[in-house]
């Protein structure tokens, strides 16, 4: 194998399937990558030694062959963290995770039932919490994930809240990727920099951990002096040991076999279906665009002299969206507006 360097982890999006109709859903490409492929590409995937493995959707609790993948990586010694939406559950799903040793996050992504049901159409927010609550129960739920918009960031207290009403230690806070919309469902910066104070504030009052999935989040916590602890182990969906945007340092794998250096940006680099993984992540890493995205000394803008840009790097697949430069600053990034919002944080 060519690369000298191993991914943080892979994440698959097993299947375009869904029973839910999301606001920021990104969407998916057609077609799915066939069982035996998938099987092939389990084998490359363990090769490659990612920390972990994501399967998500999608909803991957629809894909038939779902088990037989998953029974798969675990007879490679692969942790896998399996996200779901809590609308497919049964006890013999139950047991089965259970049997493979899989760890589950359940997103709900409002923390009253007015706003989870107008973000996730055709969802019912009773029977996600109960789903978030079984899981618990038998010891398989690690985080209960929630997408901030505009329509809910400003329940993260209660989110918290709801994180103990069900039994999990945990919540995950993802930042809204690229999805139709975008824009008008995009936190602004002074948004973000609120977001950060509440869900700092939410875990002193609750004692629930939290992962924030933002690059500039550990950044905006030293800069206003804010109390955070990150929590001991993974959750699978952000990287611990580096609190900057891993692009190119992981492998997202898309419901058609694309492969992207991001979960969301506008870009592959090759595709299953025509190369194995381990060849498509060595010509990833000598990817000349790739290189040049991921040196922070190529910034424009307020990036470039900004203290934390080692630690930050800004979101490149959010900012290419947002202004046609991978190499731009982060529009979103709080710490923009430090002079306007550093009192109104303390």
């Amino acid at each position: 194998m060519g690369g000298a360097k191993f991914p943080y982890f892979i994440d698959w999006a097993i299947t375009a399937r869904c029973n839910l109709s999301c606001e920021h859903c990104r969407g998916f490409p057609g077609g799915e990558v066939s069982t035996d492929r998938a099987k092939r590409l389990i084998a490359e995937i363990a090769e490659l030694r990612p920390g972990w493995v994501i399967v998500e959707g999608g909803e991957p609790l629809l894909r038939p062959d779902l088990f037989e993948l998953l029974d798969l990586m675990r007879q490679r010694g692969l942790e896998v963290h399996l996200i779901t939406n809590g609308m497919v559950i049964t006890p013999k799903i139950i047991a089965t995770l259970k049997q493979l040793g899989v760890k589950v996050m359940v997103s709900i992504d409002g923390a009253t039932k007015a706003t989870y049901e107008a973000i996730r159409d055709g969802a019912n927010f009773d029977t996600v919490v109960q789903s978030a609550r079984t899981y618990a129960a038998e010891g398989l739920l690690e985080a209960i994930n929630i997408t901030l918009l505009k329509a809910n960031y400003k329940e993260i207290p209660e989110f918290f809240d709801l994180a103990l009403s069900i039994g999990v230690n945990r919540v995950t806070i993802i930042g809204l990727k690229p999805c139709p919309g975008f824009t008008q469902k995009l936190l602004t910066p002074e948004e973000y920099g609120e977001a950060i104070k509440l869900a700092c504030h939410a875990a002193q009052a609750t004692g629930v951990e939290f992962f924030f999935d933002e690059p500039f989040f550990w950044p905006a916590v030293r800069e206003w002096g804010l109390l955070a602890h990150q929590p001991a182990v993974e959750t699978g969906i952000v990287v611990s040991s580096t609190s900057a945007c891993v692009f190119g340092e992981y492998v997202f794998i898309e419901t058609d076999g694309g492969v992207k250096p991001c979960s969301f940006p506008p870009m592959t680099v090759g595709n299953v279906n025509d190369k194995p993984l381990n060849e498509i992540w060595d010509d990833m890493l000598s990817s000349p665009l790739v290189q040049q995205i991921k040196d922070q000394k190529t910034r424009v803008g307020y990036c470039r002299s900004c203290q934390y840009l080692e630690d930050c790097r800004g979101c490149r697949s959010r900012t290419f969206v947002l202004t046609g430069d991978w190499l731009a600053s982060d529009p979103v990034c709080p710490l923009s507006l430090k002079s306007v919002i550093k009192e109104e944080i303390r």
